[in-house]
């Protein structure tokens, strides 16, 4: 998996060398570029937005926003644990100076600086002399490239012990502040057509990385063979071995490391990491690797995904930033679509009015993408808290409502990969039962309207599903209307009382007498979980005794001459519902006329 994901990503290297520069955020911190002749060039602050997972648009447009990125990507240590000298300073060859604003009042000195600039002026007898494998690549780097310039070098240690100590004199800068002070220098004339500066940080660049691209100097073995020898050892990048992790080493074999990379292969997984993190960084979490077409493409959780809505064979990487990259999930992809095989309509069966209600409506319509539908089930199911709790450790998600977190914790998984991987196993079965459980409580917890668009959504994918398997038959939103209209010209009727057509209607008009029960209820507060009075009763005579109750707590308060009240209580008492009717049906058939319009209270159409 990993070699061909390598492979897609080096063609799309190969086919544009700024791939990741592109992706590429520096840290927090300011900026500032010395120009040949010990001058400041530019001084920039950089600020990651992080809701919008970008810099701001002004740091953007900056003329030396992209000379940053390049200085800075091609100045950073490996990691924390493979400094130059000490972890005061963070940059890694002579034409960078990285350090933290705080460390620069307390913790910098001359020495530390001059010891910094010493190892830079002899890496080979300074920091490689202890390890014979890392000396060697050394060694080797130095005969193909060249041996540090001693000159430039010293000019740029000049200029840092002379400024550095009192560098918020030179350009306004706040050396209170937690970030970074950065400082490139461009030791040339700036040509566009031959640019040495870039040149050469390139190469000091690789003078640090060659010796400190692989885990330890220990991992590493020379492989003999017939004209040449090639070095070969644990890459820094993918697995971290170290003592606290002996289960890591592969002990039934001569050698115990995991695997073993040459050095391109090496070099190639440090930058695809690399690439993979500032995508992280700019909050693309979800990556889409195809290994047919040979392309890579990012996206956040909220965009649209136009310019790639399938991929026929590939992986699905689900990454995160923290102190290293995260890959939260990896799966194989095949015959991922986004667009929905057949349109997803999200439907009012209340016939909310839109004007009164536009929070609540804003999403009826079409929905041609599983992202798009995605979205509906955070933003209605889950109150916007799915998102944000996919990869969150049980015990730190932080929703005060049991049933939503439990919920959550419970159906995530399948949810994730019905959206992100297109794997429609299980998806149906799960939204029908996380649905109702979401609905009851969103009633109990006093958000009707939350409860009244969460049974569109539930019961939109039901009608999403049955046309989906071509079954046929009637559709929600015609039985809905069919099923509001009977009971209404029941209960509105002046002729002798007619019992439900069926077992939906019944349940319908229970919900609406309990609704009409609740109405009458002069409590101050009047709780919506009241309707677990009725919602929990899986015996319908039970269920005809708790409606009774109803009525003596209440009869006070209903008129002798309510004939609508009469006809819809008789309704009730005389119909017999089948005992196999699926507890499914019922519910949701008591919630709907729970929360629909009451035909009750309908006002009396009047003939002109």
């Amino acid at each position: 998996m990993f070699e061909e994901c390598l492979e897609v990503f080096k063609r799309e290297l190969d086919y544009d060398n700024n791939l990741i520069l592109d992706e590429y955020i520096p840290a927090d911190g300011s900026y500032i570029i010395v120009d040949a002749e010990g001058k400041i060039k530019n001084y920039q602050d950089i600020k990651l937005d992080k809701k919008k997972r970008g810099t701001s648009e002004a740091v953007v447009k900056g003329s030396y926003f992209k000379e940053i990125c390049f200085y800075d990507y091609h100045s950073k240590l490996i990691s924390m644990n493979k400094p130059i000298d000490s972890k005061v300073i963070h940059s890694n060859n002579y034409l960078s100076f990285a350090v933290k604003k705080e460390s620069i009042s307390s913790k910098l000195t001359e020495a530390i600086i001059d010891n910094y600039y010493d190892i830079l002026k002899n890496p080979l007898e300074k920091k490689y002399k202890k390890s014979k494998e890392a000396s060697k690549i050394y060694q080797n780097f130095e005969k193909e490239y060249s041996p540090v310039n001693i000159e430039i070098l010293e000019k740029c240690r000049s200029w840092i012990k002379q400024h550095i100590f009192s560098i918020d004199k030179l350009v306004q800068i706040d050396l209170g502040k937690k970030d970074y002070l950065k400082i490139f220098f461009e030791v040339f004339e700036v040509n566009e057509e031959d640019n040495k500066n870039r040149e050469l940080f390139i190469q000091e660049d690789n003078r640090y990385i060659y010796p400190n691209i692989y885990n330890k100097s220990e991992y590493i073995i020379n492989v003999k063979k017939k004209v040449y020898e090639d070095t070969y050892g644990l890459p820094y990048y993918g697995i971290n071995m170290n003592r606290k992790k002996p289960f890591l080493k592969i002990k039934t074999r001569k050698t115990f490391i995991p695997y073993l990379l040459d050095m391109d292969k090496a070099l190639l997984q440090k930058q695809f990491f690399e690439y993979l993190m500032s995508l992280a960084v700019n909050g693309k979490n979800n990556i889409y690797i195809d290994i047919k077409n040979y392309r890579i493409r990012a996206y956040s959780d909220q965009d649209e995904r136009k310019d790639f809505s399938e991929i026929s064979s590939g992986y699905y990487l689900r990454i995160q930033k923290g102190k290293e990259l995260e890959i939260q999930v990896q799966d194989n992809i095949v015959d991922y679509q986004n667009k929905l095989l057949l349109n997803f309509y999200y439907q009012d069966f209340f016939k909310m009015n839109v004007e009164n209600y536009p929070e609540y409506t804003k999403d009826i319509g079409i929905h041609s993408k599983r992202t798009s539908v995605g979205r509906l089930i955070n933003e209605i199911f889950f109150s916007k808290y799915l998102l944000t709790n996919y990869f969150t450790d049980a015990s730190d998600i932080s929703v005060k409502d049991s049933v939503l977190k439990r919920t959550i914790v419970m159906y995530r998984n399948v949810i994730f990969d019905w959206i992100y991987k297109g794997i429609d196993d299980n998806f149906e079965l799960a939204e029908r039962r996380f649905a109702l459980d979401l609905i009851k409580n969103a009633l109990i917890n006093n958000y009707t309207l939350r409860a009244m668009t969460q049974l569109n959504l539930h019961w939109s994918f039901k009608d999403y599903f049955t046309e989906l398997k071509q079954q046929g038959g009637e559709k929600m939103a015609e039985i809905a209307t069919e099923i509001r209209e009977s009971i209404k010209e029941r209960v509105t009727s002046k002729e002798e009382v007619k019992m439900p057509i069926n077992d939906k209607e019944y349940y319908y008009a229970v919900g609406q007498l309990a609704a009409y029960f609740i109405s009458l209820s002069k409590a101050g507060k009047k709780s919506q979980s009241m309707i677990n009075l009725v919602i929990n009763i899986s015996d319908d005579r039970v269920l005809k005794e708790r409606l009774i109750q109803l009525y003596k707590k209440y009869n006070y308060a209903i008129d002798h001459y309510n004939v609508r009240f009469k006809n819809l209580f008789a309704m009730i008492l005389g119909y017999k519902p089948d005992a196999q009717t699926d507890r499914q049906t019922k519910d949701e058939m008591i919630l709907f006329g729970y929360m629909d319009s009451n035909s009750i209270y309908t006002k009396k159409e009047e003939n002109n």
